[in-house]
């Protein structure tokens, strides 16, 4: 493929899930608890040395956590039922 090229459209399922999507929000800080997946849903002031952060650690354990620091934010996460 060359450089700086677009790839050709693909076809076909490339992953199936089934079941209904479960979205928690929350707030707090520290230990989120297990999910699917997080993502900052909204954060407030974000000035210098402001910072809101959502990690899954260590990484594939569906354990989730929220740092923040002189700023507010609000994780959302969704688990797969």
């Amino acid at each position: 493929m060359l450089r700086n090229a677009i790839s050709p459209c693909q076809s076909g399922v490339w992953r199936a899930l089934g079941g209904k999507l479960k979205v928690t929000q929350l707030s707090s800080t520290g230990y989120l608890g297990q999910f699917d997946f997080c993502a900052i849903a909204r954060m407030g002031n974000a000035e210098d040395s402001h910072y809101c952060q959502v990690v899954e650690s260590p990484s594939g354990s569906r354990k989730w956590y929220k740092y923040e620091h002189k700023t507010g934010c609000i994780a959302s996460c969704v688990t797969l039922n």
